[in-house]
């Protein structure tokens, strides 16, 4: 190893011989088997797919050539990579303080940044699986193609969450949201073009390797430590100033482990089980119903698991809280819309469905309005009896937060279900859109006066729910 690292840069040598001594410190046998045995379950579960559907494949050829099908498969992942990097990754993006004593030049970080980035396990790990399962359906050199337009998808999402992480202020994180819009336009553009384009996928990874050289050279010019120039140093804490009701939402959802688990776990489920009843519509047959019956738990359940907390997360540090300029309408109006936001992402990964799976577009769009208007809004009721969470247990059958009144109040859910579904039974299947999509948006429009009778009830007993906080 000090042979290969021995033509490296001074500065550089010293990163990567760092890195390579966390990497075998924080190397795990434990973190090891249990990644070997899930990925033995992925290869014996897709062997045991691929051989029960053999048949049908060889009666039914594939819809697209080889050379369309590799990159269809490849940017596939794309949102699912970025909601997995949003949530677990955690990548250095600046030098810790004994690094800083160094000399190491901007550019040394930003190439070590770059290593550290395309050798990190979740760049590899979603390419492997299209790979290997493209290497069952297409050729050997088709599959290898498509675990590279995979990779190159993969660490371009992830250069973008370095430069978003390092950037100082809006007037570095404006032009690179729209980047990223403008890059995945282009991206599905580049390969629904392939339909006559053979080599859309060659194109694909000459077009994400300009972005990946657009973006190293993006970060490297960010603000950073200089000793000489006096430059302050770049740090990811703001002032009170710089911080939303909106932006708190976000971090505590991704920071806390007890909430981000609950919330991942739900989420995969619940769309997984979409989309396997999308395929398989025998319980609609069953039930008289004319719409999917996982369609809005799918697209609000994952809001429901966060909003029977409401306040639990704020109870770890109302002492402080209540000293900033936000009222408490502020914070559940502002909770509201997070809520919100979360069924919309749920319904934009369900979106697929409404294109290649024969959803209805009408259902989908009114499950998303009755989900935000009539599923999740009573929920913020909660806020008036939550109890104190513990933000970094494990999600795991832990009841730890709550309580009585919850529990008893969670059933409150029946009544917007037995509506939804009680609306398609016995109505039109028409009718019964206009009157799902009709309640949510009565619902979204009264949900201001909602939360401010919600916030006036939790101010005459915020002395009994602070009390309560303290002892727990």
């Amino acid at each position: 190893m000090s042979l290969s690292l021995s033509s490296l840069p001074p500065s550089l040598d010293v990163l990567v011989r760092l890195w390579l001594t966390q990497k075998r410190r924080d190397f795990s046998w434990r973190i090891f088997f249990v990644g070997a045995i899930l990925t033995l379950y992925f290869v014996v579960l897709v062997l045991v797919v691929f051989f029960a559907l053999q048949e049908q494949l060889k009666a039914h050829p594939l819809p697209l050539a080889p050379l369309v099908l590799a990159p269809l498969m490849a940017v596939s992942i794309i949102p699912a990579d970025m909601m997995m990097k949003l949530f677990w990754r955690r990548s250095p993006v600046e030098m810790d303080d004994y690094l800083r004593t160094r000399p190491v030049s901007p550019q040394a970080w930003g190439f070590f940044v770059l290593f550290d980035t395309m050798a990190g396990f979740m760049q590899w790990m979603l390419p492997l699986m299209v790979a290997f399962i493209a290497a069952l359906l297409l050729p050997l050199g088709v599959a290898l193609l498509a675990w590279l337009v995979a990779y190159s998808c993969t660490v371009i999402n992830a250069l973008f969450q370095n430069c978003w992480r390092r950037a100082p202020g809006n007037q570095w994180t404006l032009p690179l949201a729209f980047g990223y819009l403008f890059w995945l336009v282009v991206s599905y553009a580049v390969t629904f073009a392939g339909i006559a384009l053979p080599a859309v996928g060659l194109s694909l990874v000459l077009v994400n390797l300009l972005v990946g050289v657009v973006l190293h050279r993006y970060f490297v010019r960010m603000k950073n430590h200089n000793e000489e120039l006096h430059a302050p140093v770049a740090s990811t804490a703001h002032p009170l100033g710089e911080v939303s009701l909106w932006s708190i939402e976000w971090v505590q959802l991704m920071r806390s482990k007890r909430l981000r688990v609950s919330f991942l776990t739900i989420a995969i489920l619940f769309l997984l089980n979409t989309y396997l009843q999308q395929m398989s519509p025998q319980m609609e047959h069953d039930f008289s119903l004319h719409v999917n019956p996982m369609l809005l738990f799918g697209i609000a359940f994952p809001s429901i698991i966060l909003a029977q907390w409401v306040l639990g997360v704020e109870a770890n540090f109302f002492s402080g809280i209540w000293t900033k300029p936000w009222p408490v309408e502020g914070i559940l109006r502002r909770k509201y819309v997070f809520f919100c936001a979360i069924c919309g992402g749920m319904a934009l990964l369900i979106l697929p469905a409404v294109a290649w799976m024969h959803l209805s577009f009408l259902a989908w769009l009114a499950a998303l309005l009755f989900g935000c208007g009539v599923f999740v809004l009573p929920f913020m009721a909660t806020c008036l009896f939550s109890s104190r969470m513990d933000l970094f247990a494990s999600a795991f059958f832990n009841y730890q937060g709550g309580n009585k009144q919850i529990n008893i109040f969670s059933f409150i859910m029946f009544i917007p279900m037995g509506i939804y579904y009680a609306a398609y039974i016995l109505l039109p299947t028409m009718w019964a859109h206009l009157l799902i999509a009709g309640l949510g948006l009565l619902g979204l429009a009264l949900h201001r006066p909602y939360i401010h009778w919600i916030s006036n009830l939790w101010h005459k007993r915020r002395y009994e729910i602070m009390e309560r906080w303290l002892t727990e």
